[in-house]
């Protein structure tokens, strides 16, 4: 005799939205569409483990420990001028900045509070060391509106650390199988190089200048924005589990003190771990 499993239209209406919202997007959504598509695939997986728990798979742990990494998938870019005043006339001084795409450490802990909600705690680090790409216009001493524009590149440094606060639904679809789904606020901690000066060399007539170097200065700032993840884990014993995960979060940093363009912090960051149930 031979049984028939069919799909509740809950959960039928569920990936049909699923499947609409991808084809709704458009080529160039690109990763957008698809962190869509994933959050939409958590929040049904939760959805469907409704019914694991009904089925008679109560949660097991009270807390759960990741330890591990990940990878930020996208760039960001900015730049900023200083104006300065040299042979009585006014130069500028351009650098350009962009921030990889860089490995990310990452450590949280969830705590369940009453059934499947909770509460969560995470914090990541990220760090990249680059170059800004610098121009500057340096005023001729002997010609008036003709200033001479010397290229060159500086070592600059970027480091992001985050704490992501969350409010948390965690739900086992299995004994082995369970999803967290999370979001909250996110605070940034920004360390940013700015380039503030350059060195040069000029010789008679002085018509040109040759790069040297350049001059830094680290700035500080620390933002709040927000962060949402899903996370789907898989027990290898009671205490001890592996878990992979996508969290998008953003933050805008404004420097004081600098002409610089704001600096957007944080994207979408896809990674992995270790996890201690307990």
């Amino acid at each position: 005799m031979t049984g028939e499993h069919r799909q509740s239209p809950a959960h039928t209406c569920a990936f049909k939205a699923i499947l609409a919202a991808r084809l709704k997007a458009s080529p160039s959504s690109g990763r957008w569409g698809w962190l869509v598509v994933a959050l939409l695939v958590c929040f049904t997986v939760a959805g469907i483990s409704g019914t694991a728990l009904a089925q008679g798979t109560p949660p097991e742990s009270r807390m759960a420990v990741d330890l591990g990494g990940g990878y930020q998938t996208s760039t960001a870019s900015f730049s900023q001028t200083v104006g300065f005043e040299l042979y009585s006339e006014q130069g500028s001084l351009t650098s350009s900045y962009t921030i990889g795409r860089q490995p990310v450490a990452d450590a949280g802990v969830t705590l369940r509070v009453w059934r499947t909600f909770g509460i969560g705690l995470a914090e990541s680090f990220l760090h990249d060391s680059g170059s800004a790409q610098v121009t500057a216009l340096l005023p001729n001493p002997f010609v008036f509106g003709q200033p001479r524009q010397i290229n060159g590149s500086a070592a600059v440094s970027h480091t992001e650390a985050a704490t992501h606060l969350q409010a948390t639904y965690w739900a086992q679809l299995s004994q082995r199988l369970e999803v967290v789904v999370a979001g909250g606020p996110s605070f940034f901690r920004v360390d940013q190089d700015f380039v503030s000066d350059v060195t040069y060399t000029e010789t008679y007539p002085d018509d040109t200048a040759t790069y040297q170097g350049a001059s830094v200065v680290r700035q500080r700032k620390t933002v709040t924005g927000g962060n949402i993840s899903g996370e789907i884990g898989w027990r290898l014993a009671r205490h001890l589990g592996l878990a992979g995960a996508l969290r998008f979060s953003r933050a805008t940093a404004q420097f004081p003190g600098t002409s610089a363009q704001a600096v957007v912090v944080g994207s979408l960051q896809v990674g992995g771990g270790v996890r201690l149930l307990f």
